[in-house]
């Protein structure tokens, strides 16, 4: 039995094959339709997942640049932190000098 017609509509024809092909071919017009609407569908899916995997790409690339650079202003900010902790500790030792002349000047009167 055909997909495209019952066995009733079979009989019913009495075996009229110009019919049987009309109606073969407007079932097979139908599926390629369908076809062609699949594939549409498909392409768009394709185009438009292309377009997002490029924004993601280009997204990508930003945030690594921008983390490259935080990165390299945080390597920058920790050298001059450790900067000023040793003048910190210098200027600390100097202080600290300078407060135990003044004690042994002032114990010296």
């Amino acid at each position: 039995m055909p997909v495209f017609i019952s066995d009733t509509e079979l009989n019913d024809l009495g075996g009229d094959a110009s019919i049987i092909v009309e109606k073969a071919e407007g079932f097979i017009r139908e599926l390629q339709e369908q076809l062609e609407t699949c594939n549409a569908r498909a392409d768009a899916a394709s185009i438009t997942a292309e377009q997002s995997c490029a924004l993601l790409e280009q997204k990508y690339i930003s945030l690594s640049g921008q983390f490259t650079q935080i990165e390299n202003e945080k390597t920058q900010l920790a050298a001059a932190l450790d900067k000023r902790a040793t003048e910190l500790a210098q200027a600390q030792a100097q202080a600290h000098k300078l407060e135990l002349r003044a004690v042994i000047l002032f114990l010296g009167e």
